[in-house]
């Protein structure tokens, strides 16, 4: 069901639903860091790093960037599941990160 951009605001300004995507970005960084580095793409690893780096610097700030761009996923709502609500933060990283796609 697709949202209204007044709900997908109201959901990314919502303390609770901002604290559970920012523990899943904190999680979605500690993975980051532990990636092995991607020798085709060096700018990409490094990009993905900064921001996981970032992240733990000032989780607070990010935790209410993400829920943006999480809350504009017209299928995720405040009952999303957490899997849910982690693997959106997982696929909007390299967006955020400003990370060329992966190539196919």
């Amino acid at each position: 069901m697709a949202q209204t951009l007044a709900d997908s605001a109201e959901l990314a300004t919502f303390p609770p639903f901002t604290r559970r995507v920012q523990a899943a970005v904190s999680i979605a960084a500690k993975d980051v860091g532990a990636e092995v580095d991607d020798p085709t793409n060096p700018s990409r690893t490094q990009l993905r790093r900064a921001l996981a780096t970032n992240v733990f610097a000032n989780p607070n700030d990010y935790g209410l960037r993400f829920a943006w761009a999480v809350a504009t996923n017209p299928v995720i709502t405040l009952s999303s599941s957490d899997g849910d609500i982690q693997f959106t933060v997982n696929s909007v990283w390299d967006t955020i990160a400003g990370a060329p796609p992966r190539p196919e």
